[in-house]
């Protein structure tokens, strides 16, 4: 494969000012180290710009900003949330909470729990992002994480919350009702619940909410 047949099989795959992660394509028709000398030649033509360690976009100007752009946030998911396919990580702490209405803050790190981290808690820096990493206490699946994300919530949630419990509460069982929690799900992460989060479902009524 030479570098323009590897050029569209980029457009294809990723699409512009998209993140790429070399680690992540493995062609039968170019090797590793082939791969890596592709790569540098097209940075050099400026057919791909390098974002950080294995990390590249294929450039296109917006006609807002003139110029390409690559959304630190994007390589953040991809590389520790999900890619599309598989779902691996999930945002947690005061940026979830903002997302989810509890607080206004927006904090200057964002919190993700992945299961591409194998260690209690770390920081990175992903562009000029700083990224706390926390690994799960369970494996992480397309069909948990939102539940997993949730209960991680509720757990932390008069940490980072600026409302009265009750309005707290009102916005929690909002979220359920719209994700449609079910009990079979919660009997699937029970695991990882941990005492003082049971309590919490059961003393504001959260437990009520997971449909039969």
């Amino acid at each position: 494969m030479d570098v323009d047949m590897l050029k569209e099989y980029l457009e294809k795959t990723y699409g512009y000012n998209e993140p790429i992660l070399i680690s992540e394509i493995k062609l039968e028709s170019l090797n590793d180290n082939a791969l890596r000398q592709h790569f540098k030649r097209m940075v050099k033509s400026g057919d791909l710009v390098r974002f950080d360690t294995g990390v590249y976009y294929l450039p296109k100007a917006s006609r807002l900003l003139g110029k390409t752009y690559l959304d630190p946030l994007k390589v953040i998911t991809r590389k520790y949330i999900e890619n599309g396919t598989d779902t691996y990580g999930y945002f947690a702490g005061a940026y979830f909470s903002n997302l989810l209405g509890l607080t206004t803050q927006i904090p200057a790190v964002i919190e993700i729990v992945t299961d591409k981290e194998s260690t209690k808690g770390r920081t990175v820096t992903i562009g000029s992002q700083n990224v706390r990493l926390r690994r799960s206490a369970m494996e992480i699946t397309k069909e948990n994480a939102l539940l997993l994300q949730f209960l991680d919530t509720v757990s932390t949630a008069e940490k980072y919350a600026e409302l009265p419990q009750q309005e707290m509460t009102v916005l929690l069982k909002q979220y359920m009702r719209k994700n449609s929690f079910t009990q079979k799900q919660l009997a699937g992460v029970l695991p990882s619940v941990t005492a003082q989060t049971a309590k919490k479902l059961i003393e504001w009524g959260l437990i009520y909410e997971f449909t039969s």
